[in-house]
């Protein structure tokens, strides 16, 4: 008979699979377009930000007390007041220069871009020798990186490859193309990535309110999947789930159109349902 305690421990595991489960697929979208230093501490500022909202709303027209945050964050409150300190004071500003830095690279064009403004030299500023020790933009790099590890041509590389830079190899030098960095390797993703992130936004969102809602007022969130498909006719397959998918939304645009307003406000709802196809290993 199951005691407490593997019932815990079963629930705890539970947990821990889950978000395992959602982190590891996210972060396969951001590598190589933010650093794992930059998305700790998101992560860290986020937190303190959605939890402090929590416990406000418990306790509404009363200061949440630091000692109450560092319980529910594990943060300690040193690093609490300066979190705070962050983004209360310097606003915009932090926020701007968090995503100047996303990457070592990203840092590297922002500091570029900002020499060129702050100088004044358009005309030479956009291009920097590089390859050897003294060279402009090993420079650059040196003053700008502290990573260990990151070397001059790792960067240039993913400067060429998502056309930041033009890079001419006869004569070691490189191109500034850009006044900020853009991670993506192609004009199409960023639509898709935003697509992506908005379509696990929804859904988060619907299991949010799931969890807290009572059985009625539970929102409709249903999956469908096999175990026993044969990967031989995975293409087919993929075609049959597309048509009754295309057929969904048409039925459900239809369905929405009635409830529509003409006009737009500040004070209306959006709502809707999403479609999309899964495979899984």
């Amino acid at each position: 008979m199951a005691t407490d305690g593997d019932q815990r421990l079963q629930e705890a595991e539970l947990l821990t699979r889950a978000v395992e489960n959602v982190f590891r697929r996210l972060i396969r979208f951001l590598v190589g377009r933010i650093s794992l230093v930059r998305l700790q501490e998101m992560i860290r500022h986020i937190y303190v930000e959605e939890t402090e909202r929590k416990l406000q709303a418990e306790a509404p027209g009363k200061n949440v007390p630091l000692s109450r945050l560092a319980l529910n964050t594990g943060l300690d409150t040193r690093a609490l007041v300066q979190i705070r300190h962050k983004l209360q004071t310097e606003g915009s500003q932090y926020r701007q220069q968090f995503l100047a830095e996303l990457t070592p690279e990203s840092a590297v064009v922002e500091a570029w871009a900002g020499h060129i403004r702050n100088s004044g030299s358009a005309a030479g500023g956009h291009v920097l020798d590089y390859g050897h020790e003294g060279a402009g933009f090993e420079r650059l790099v040196k003053s700008t990186v502290s990573i260990r590890g990151i070397t001059s041509q790792t960067i240039i590389q993913r400067l060429v490859d998502t056309n930041s830079v033009e890079r001419d190899r006869e004569q070691r030098t490189l191109k500034l193309l850009v006044d900020h960095y853009s991670p993506y390797l192609s004009q199409d993703e960023p639509n898709i990535f935003n697509a992506a992130f908005s379509a696990i936004s929804n859904l988060i969102s619907t299991l949010e309110h799931n969890v807290d809602a009572e059985q009625v007022d539970k929102l409709f969130q249903r999956q469908a999947w096999t175990f026993r498909l044969d990967p031989r006719r995975l293409a087919e397959f993929r075609t049959a789930m597309r048509t009754m998918l295309e057929q969904c939304e048409s039925d459900a645009l239809q369905t929405i159109e009635p409830w529509e307003l003409d006009q737009y406000g500040g004070d209306l709802v959006t709502a809707g349902v999403g479609f999309y196809y899964f495979e899984g290993t």
